[in-house]
């Protein structure tokens, strides 16, 4: 598969997500409850979008994805799509603009890790798309990355994910006195944020990034010159199907390393 296909496939089930939640009011009305995660109408829609895309161009894929698991569209799998239908759920039931259907391909049809990823494409809701090839580096919309031009920062803008979970890394709260905080909604979205510079990096310490969730975006930021980490500063290699992640995903070393430092407090 040539990128510019995998970016089709993504373009087209974005239009669909966008059609879906303009044609359906019940869009967010919940299928299935889980411990960490909940299906919704929309991310259904958006699988099968996916699959009608693959069927469309007689692709035979193995399927990675948040909802229906690991399963195979067609008869003779030659490749395998790690796929999130809606990164940032939570942003699209709110009516936030700020979330994301993300893909990433790799050849290898059976095991397959982090670094085995070739090609991943993200679409987000208002349009943009941000994509990379491996050592072709990371685009969006069209053109490469490179860093932006910005207003002086005083702290380093960092997207930080601690809620929801019992406990909290002890170092986080000193560190934070260091950064500007957001929590956006949608990890894959910011790591490409960190990627391009919008953001200077992301944390999050809960243990509950998957895979799927920034398997794409992983290559993307790597693409743009970034690094992805767990919390000790170790590059995140694990096999697609991974769980329970916690990460630190930026293009600053000096962040990178000082983030770490911190949290080992």
């Amino acid at each position: 598969m040539e990128i510019e296909t995998l970016i089709e496939i993504g373009t087209e089930v974005r239009d669909v997500i966008r059609s879906y939640i303009k044609e359906n009011v019940d869009y967010g009305e919940m299928i299935v409850q889980r411990a960490k995660d909940i299906t919704r109408k929309m991310d259904m829609a958006a699988e099968h979008a996916l699959d009608d895309a693959l069927v469309a161009r007689d692709l035979s894929a193995r399927i990675i994805s948040e909802e229906l698991g690991d399963r195979v569209v067609g008869t003779q799998p030659g490749f395998m799509l790690v796929f999130d239908p809606i990164d940032g759920s939570t942003n699209a039931t709110c009516g936030i603009p700020f979330f994301c259907t993300s893909l990433a391909y790799t050849e290898k049809t059976d095991v397959a890790t982090f670094d085995d990823i070739r090609m991943a494409v993200i679409c987000d809701i208002q349009g943009n798309t941000y994509c990379a090839e491996h050592g072709k580096g990371a685009f969006f919309n069209g053109k490469q990355i490179k860093d932006k031009k910005r207003g002086t920062r005083l702290k380093p803008v960092v997207s930080v994910y601690s809620y929801g979970v019992p406990n909290v890394p002890p170092g986080l709260v000193e560190l934070e006195k260091s950064l500007i905080v957001r929590a956006l909604g949608s990890i894959a979205l910011d790591m490409c944020y960190a990627a391009d510079g919008t953001l200077d990096g992301v944390i999050d310490t809960r243990g509950l990034v998957s895979g799927y969730d920034i398997m794409a975006s992983a290559l993307i930021l790597k693409e743009a010159g970034g690094w992805l980490t767990d919390l000790g500063g170790k590059p995140v290699v694990n096999d697609v199907r991974v769980t329970g992640l916690s990460i630190i995903g930026t293009k600053n070393r000096e962040l990178r390393d000082r983030i770490v430092r911190t949290l080992a407090i």
